[in-house]
């Protein structure tokens, strides 16, 4: 175990190596990250200040207390976050203005934001992970990102599980979705060409919801072989100028709303 001095607690030099209880809070990363234990942080949990970063969490968890951001990459390519449980920040993954982030197999839990891609992220994916209890969204894709994957993860119990609300060629496929307070996924209306495939969005207020703001609301998006069952709504709002294939529809309340 290597341990920081407290003055270099908030920039840290590893190679997959650890730290004593909680000194990695507010760190910043600059090489690679494994676990032995969980961390318990009062600010910010960790922020990568390198490419080519690896962090394992090895099923250990990051229990934040309601304000800031579990992990950020801000500017960064070629980084990995996986294997563990991130609970309790305002947003528990953040990316902006990086390329190729994976966020694999980690658990995301009641934030206000799950995982948040802002502006300037393109190729980034989300995938094998569970979201449960967070309070405005699961994932958040922001207007001006492109190319991100969001597949086989499941959702429970999210406001929104996922807000497709501004990204352009993305993927949002073989996720599972149920139990959201408000959607399971929306729609904004600067999404366009992304692929919404293979979903499977149960017990919802509105399973799949195009959004309409300012009068508008998105085209050019495939929903293609989701099944939307047991929701209030099955799809809810206006979907012309989107193409709609092979859809199912078992048990709605209303297969489809304005």
């Amino acid at each position: 175990m290597v341990r920081t001095c407290a003055m270099l607690a908030a920039i840290v030099f590893w190679g997959a190596s650890t730290a004593a209880a909680n000194d990695l809070c507010g760190a910043t990363i600059f090489a690679d990250v494994r676990l032995d234990h969980d961390l318990t942080c009062a600010g910010n949990g960790l922020t990568v200040g390198a490419d080519r970063i690896r962090i394992n969490l090895d099923g250990h968890t990051i229990t934040g207390s309601g304000v800031g951001v579990g992990i950020s990459v801000v500017g960064r390519s070629d980084v990995s976050i996986k294997g563990g449980t991130i609970r309790n920040f305002v947003t528990g993954v953040l990316i902006a203005n990086s390329s190729g982030v994976v966020v694999n197999n980690a658990q995301l839990v009641d934030h206000v934001d799950g995982v948040d891609v802002q502006a300037g992220s393109v190729g980034n994916t989300i995938k094998a992970s569970h979201f449960e209890g967070n309070r405005t969204r699961g994932i958040m894709l922001r207007s001006n990102t492109s190319a991100i994957v969001v597949k086989d993860n499941s959702f429970v119990a999210n406001r929104v599980s996922i807000l497709v609300n501004g990204p352009v060629g993305s993927t949002v496929k073989d996720n599972t979705v149920s139990s959201s307070t408000l959607a399971g996924i929306r729609i904004g209306p600067e999404a366009t060409d992304n692929l919404i495939s293979d979903n499977v969005v149960t017990s919802n207020p509105a399973g799949i919801e195009f959004l309409v703001m300012s009068g508008a609301s998105a085209v050019g998006n495939l929903l293609r072989a989701n099944t939307l069952a047991l929701n209030a709504c099955g799809l809810k709002g206006p979907v012309a100028g989107n193409i709609l294939k092979e859809n199912v529809f078992q048990s709605n309340a209303a297969d489809s709303c304005p």
